[in-house]
């Protein structure tokens, strides 16, 4: 069997953030961060699911290209908030961090997470849905959110395993989805493109 140690020199994650790489964690599983940015713009007309995957695999491609070797598994991941069509992305200021929790209040939205493996050049991918509905919020909450800046670099303006956890009263799918990466998709991908998880986590 594999060690975690091996396993860790051949696992990468094409991401900057650490929910992710926490998640990750979760299943036992050790990576390596590649710094491997990418244009975060969709194509005109494109859907939210298209874009969503479209930016989970190029961000994998984007990091399988910066390494060497054959042997190796790097990770993308993508998430979006669509509230009735729109897509609400990451608050550009605080201003439309409280438009976006105002339209979210008393609603249910739905949260796209898309994930993409490669390996030896063969992409392996899926996508996540989970529909969370919010109950109606006041002002005062509001502001009071928006004061933890928690909302920044969050899609939709919120993060669910922080404050905003005390708005969110149903939730229909995947909490990790939610947060930035499916684990239960993850696990998926990562038995169907041959990486060995349940050796590397084996304690044998």
């Amino acid at each position: 069997m594999s060690s975690v140690k091996e396993m860790a020199d051949k696992l990468f994650l094409a991401s900057g953030s650490p929910r992710r790489l926490a998640l990750l964690n979760q299943l036992g599983l050790s990576a390596k961060v590649v710094d491997a940015p990418i244009e975060e713009v969709a194509l005109p007309n494109e859907s939210p699911r298209s874009f969503v995957m479209r930016m989970a695999i190029e961000k994998a491609f984007a990091g399988y290209n910066k390494l060497e070797g054959h042997d190796i598994w790097v990770m993308g991941g993508d998430t979006l908030v669509e509230l009735e069509g729109v897509v609400l992305g990451k608050p550009r200021n605080q201003l439309q961090a409280r438009d976006y929790l105002t339209k979210l209040s008393g609603k249910t939205h739905q949260v796209m997470s898309a994930v993409a493996v490669i390996h030896q050049g063969e992409v392996f991918s899926d996508l996540c849905l989970t529909k969370v509905t919010f109950t109606k919020l006041t002002e005062t909450q509001v502001s009071h959110y928006l004061a933890t800046n928690e909302w920044q670099g969050k899609a939709g303006g919120y993060a669910i395993q922080g404050v905003a956890a005390q708005f969110i009263n149903n939730i229909n799918g995947s909490y990790s989805g939610v947060m930035g990466l499916p684990l239960f998709e993850t696990s998926e991908l990562l038995v169907r493109a041959g990486f060995p998880i349940y050796n590397s986590s084996s304690t044998k």
